[in-house]
């Protein structure tokens, strides 16, 4: 078997088992039942609020991102179950899902998912601030889709565990040939599967497989297509800005300018945004 071949089957093996995922041992408890549940289309949001409220770390996380002052609901949630009311099931359920992955019980993945659970709070908050300045997008449907952008992720730790923490251990350049080398594809494309697979939006999937290279959707942009991909990129770029951890992952695009352009932004509203996220991680330092 030639390279490429052993390559195509590690990415083949993989995908398969992102689709099972609810199949793992590896997977924490909560994660495994909310999977079933996700997936179960006789299943209620009972069913699932109950799950939640049985987790404190799991509650806490879902309160916090419905009641981001950026997710636009302003405090006014106070349950779990008024959560689900306020947001809708298909939104509860997708937030859900990807807050239950950032299961941070292992040690030695800990501070890996505690940082890449907060840069993903903030890229979604600011992907919501992007949308409302633009109007390109709802603002919940930018939240969700900044918060699940690198869920790849934190899919690769849950399948491989420590084997994809030392992914880093040779730093943040180049993680995406070397998940693509080790695993036989990146966490762009795996989040993308997870996505599809458990039936997020479109555009959010598009958000998750192409914000690391939105230049070829240039075209997209202009022509009022797609505006997810581009908000969810600037959003990231935004946050990581002198930034060197291990949350950090993004590279800013050859055409950065015709991007912001694209979606009717420019270096001074970029600025002016990115001073909002700034007094945001104030107010939420918290939560972290």
């Amino acid at each position: 078997m030639n390279s490429v071949d052993a390559l195509d089957v590690k990415r083949e093996e993989l995908r398969q088992s992102v689709i099972n995922m609810a199949d793992l041992s590896t997977i924490p408890v909560t994660l495994k039942r909310i999977l079933e549940i996700v997936d179960d289309e006789n299943t209620s949001v009972s069913d699932l609020v109950e799950v939640i409220e049985q987790d404190q770390s799991l509650s806490t996380k879902v309160m916090a991102v419905s009641n981001s002052a950026f997710y636009g609901y302003g405090g006014r949630v106070k349950s779990i179950s008024q959560a689900a009311v306020v947001l809708g099931f298909n939104m509860i359920r997708n937030l859900t899902l990807s807050v239950s992955l950032f299961d941070t019980s292992g040690k030695d993945a800990y501070e890996f998912l505690s940082q890449l659970w907060r840069h993903s709070f903030e890229v979604a908050s600011v992907s919501a601030l992007l949308a409302d300045r633009t109007g390109l997008s709802r603002k919940d449907n930018a939240f969700l889709a900044g918060l699940v952008s690198n869920i790849g992720r934190v899919i690769l730790y849950q399948v491989f565990e420590k084997k994809y923490l030392d992914i880093y251990d040779s730093g943040n350049q180049d993680v995406m040939a070397r998940e693509k080398a080790t695993f036989g594809a990146t966490h762009s494309e795996v989040g993308a599967w997870f996505a599809e697979g458990f039936r997020f939006q479109k555009e959010c999937i598009l958000a998750i497989e192409d914000h690391h290279s939105p230049e070829h959707l240039i075209s997209n942009f202009r022509s009022g297509s797609h505006p997810l991909v581009a908000l969810v990129y600037l959003a990231d770029v935004i946050v990581s800005a002198d930034k060197t951890g291990v949350e950090v992952d993004i590279t800013v695009s050859p055409e950065h300018n015709a991007i912001m352009e694209a979606v009717y932004l420019d270096d001074e509203s970029m600025k002016e945004v990115q001073e909002e996220y700034l007094a945001f991680v104030q107010s939420t330092k918290d939560l972290f």
